[in-house]
């Protein structure tokens, strides 16, 4: 894979130098390497919100190497490292908690894994707690320089490691329970159901529905974008990839629900004459 891209997703923000050193390793080892900044604004050791917005993702990027590190450290170390080859060709540097579980099984699959275990592969005196640096870029800019996949360390059976599983909402008769999978840049809620669980609950696109939350409850139509609603209006709408996404025109909608990722929501229906102005009050989230 030499000249690859390597597609960098990190829960290391952008506030310090970590990003750019691992940018400097991988510089160093595959200087013909390109290296594109997928994300790194994942929360912090949150491994679920990384996988999600990788399998978002993954459809939108060039086949090659994908340097995922996101992980947690506990009184046990870190998990181990692994390089899985999905049957596109691609290569996942990752550690084996589930994080790139979702974008190889949307990529068709594992065709070969390797544990990360030749520490001839990794910076010299590799510290406990910046294995991006020491482990995961060395490894990754290598394996976009060229260097056969067997290098890395033992194969392992592909049964043997750590899936994610998100979690998925529920259609409830006239609602539908579910969640906050992730939050945008612009304080767009997106949630873990789709237009056909709403169809599912009987909620048609313009639709008034009430949308629960906490002890919250709003009254807002089901419209096809947000800028079907007054400037400062609150919407249930579709997000890019077609998830259901509760949104503010001009404004942030985490901020109006008060949100946070997967706190629980649940979308139900209403009288098709109901009225679509929005009513905020404290309402139990039904059982």
């Amino acid at each position: 894979m030499a000249g690859s891209w390597i597609n960098f997703l990190s829960d290391y923000g952008v506030d310090d130098s970590c990003v750019g050193v691992c940018h400097g390793v991988i510089a160093r080892h595959a200087p013909a390497a390109r290296v594109l900044d997928l994300c790194h604004a994942i929360a912090a050791q949150d491994v679920g919100h990384a996988a999600i917005t990788l399998a978002d993702a993954i459809g939108y990027l060039p086949i090659g190497i994908h340097l995922v590190v996101v992980e947690r450290l506990d009184a046990d170390g870190y998990t181990r490292g692994i390089a899985v080859r999905g049957v596109d060709g691609s290569i996942f540097v990752c550690p084996d908690n589930g994080v790139a579980s979702l974008a190889w099984e949307a990529r068709g699959g594992i065709d070969e894994v390797r544990e990360i275990a030749n520490r001839e592969l990794w910076l010299p005196l590799p510290t406990a707690v910046f294995r991006g640096r020491d482990v995961y870029a060395p490894v990754a800019a290598r394996l976009a320089a060229g260097l056969d996949l067997a290098e890395v360390g033992p194969r392992l059976d592909p049964g043997s490691l750590t899936e994610f599983r998100p979690r998925t909402c529920t259609v409830d008769d006239d609602h539908v329970h579910g969640e906050v999978v992730s939050i945008d840049h612009f304080g767009n809620l997106s949630l873990n159901m789709t237009r056909i669980d709403l169809e599912a609950a009987g909620i048609l696109l313009g639709d008034p529905v009430e949308v629960r939350a906490g002890s919250r409850a709003m009254r807002l139509t089901f419209t096809h974008t947000y800028g079907e609603v007054p400037r400062g209006g609150v919407t249930v709408c579709e997000d890019a990839l077609r998830r259901v996404m509760i949104a503010v025109n001009c404004g942030r909608a985490c901020d109006v629900l008060r949100l946070r990722r997967q706190e629980a929501v649940v979308v139900g229906q209403l009288p098709r004459d109901a009225s679509p102005f929005q009513i905020v009050r404290d309402l139990p989230l039904p059982v």
